[in-house]
């Protein structure tokens, strides 16, 4: 990370203790809600689920509004605002405030999101930039293997307090964006800015970047948010203890593998190649998941998400430097901000799966994942050849 300038350094550390903070409250924000406003879970599921639909929806401004101001001022609000966001769940005693200080924290996730992978593009030459996001997304899967155990452990002493101290990290990390010299690379884009309205319009006569965006919304439905199908698999599959023993083992297979290997694949990926390093990420996942519906002992289920991760870590730097490559410099911004819809299939995953395993045996799960996946797959596949087309 020497190697990087000062912007990119700063810019990794940041990202880091943003991550870490919302991870030492994640394993406690359900339970704390509940006891809170006296929900059930299912309840509690839909109030989350809610706030991160507003929010990615709220994304798609935020893309453009990146576009239009300096960078660096809005990611020092987005954390400003996760500060002060973590503070007010402590206090808040009623739904409503609740809910939008929910919106809150996960739209300043989602402006922070874009708004680091915009700067990143615009300090680092095209070369470097799959390097440097897998190095963010090695950085992002330390922060989620630490932080949650952090957060138990703090909980146990004084419930509220990993949310009084994820506050904190969030406020304090303000101070490392501070510092970052102002730079023709942090300013707006010259010239008359376009309208909301008309950005709207060539996003969506932009055909690739639905078709990407459609293709990357299935393929997250699998990936996105994996630990809540395979943990509701496993409740319905195995007793509690067998359940608790087999995640925690995934779960810990997953962060080492991204740990160990990440920032290794991110070198070889090349614009190039793209949609045929896409085209394997996809098949991993769906080698993965039909692994996970044949695994009958720990080691098995082990081999499956080092499988499965091998995908996930090929399809993350993958679908930034897709974007990075599709789009225009002055729309960077509204670009991430339009993939970012994608987000929603991370909210559809949970739905989808409970009704598969209410209604069909449970391994039937895996096949409808991997056939939503390959569907994805393909879709960012053809992106991927029209894009090459078109360059020719």
């Amino acid at each position: 990370m020497a190697t990087y300038s000062l912007v990119i350094r700063r810019l990794m550390i940041v990202s880091l203790t943003i991550v870490v903070s919302r991870a030492i409250t994640s394993p406690l924000l359900t339970l704390f809600l509940s006891n809170k406003l006296g929900l059930n879970q299912q309840d509690v599921g839909l109030l989350l689920g809610i706030a991160v639909f507003i929010a990615t929806l709220l994304a798609l401004y935020g893309g453009y509004i990146i576009d239009r101001l300096e960078k660096r001022r809005l990611l020092i609000l987005a954390m400003l605002s996760s500060a002060i966001g973590f503070v007010l769940l402590t206090f808040a005693d009623n739904l409503y405030l609740t809910t939008a200080t929910l919106v809150i924290t996960e739209t300043a996730s989602a402006l922070f999101l874009i708004g680091s992978k915009a700067i990143l593009s615009e300090n680092l030459p095209m070369g470097q930039r799959a390097k440097a996001f897998s190095l963010r997304y090695t950085l992002t899967n330390i922060g989620y293997a630490t932080g949650p155990m952090l957060g138990v452990v703090i909980a146990g002493v004084y419930p509220i307090a990993p949310f009084l101290i994820a506050g904190g990290i969030a406020f304090f990390s303000i101070f490392l964006m501070i510092g970052i010299p102002r730079d023709s690379a942090l300013t707006p884009a010259i010239g008359q800015p376009q309208s909301f309205l008309k950005t709207l319009v060539t996003l969506k006569n932009d055909r690739t970047l639905i078709m990407f965006t459609c293709g990357c919304l299935l393929s997250t439905v699998v990936h996105g948010r994996f630990t809540l199908y395979l943990s509701q698999y496993l409740l319905v599959t195995e007793d509690s203890k067998r359940a608790l023993e087999t995640m925690a083992a995934l779960l810990a297979c997953n962060a080492i593998s991204v740990i160990l290997l990440q920032y290794q694949i991110g070198r070889f990926l090349k614009r190039e190649q793209l949609r045929y390093w896409i085209a394997g990420g996809t098949s991993l996942f769906i080698v993965g998941l039909i692994g996970f519906s044949l695994a009958d002992s720990l080691v098995s289920w082990c081999v499956a998400m080092f499988i499965f991760t091998l995908g996930e870590m090929i399809i993350y730097p993958a679908e930034f430097l897709f974007v990075d490559t599709l789009a225009p410099e002055e729309l960077r911004g509204s670009y991430y901000g339009a993939q970012n819809l994608a987000a929603l299939g991370g909210a559809l995953s949970p739905v989808i799966c409970g009704y598969l395993l209410l209604h069909s045996p449970a391994p039937t799960m895996f096949y409808a994942l991997s056939a939503l996946t390959a569907m994805g797959g393909f879709l960012c596949f053809m992106s991927g050849r029209r894009v090459a087309m078109h360059q020719k």
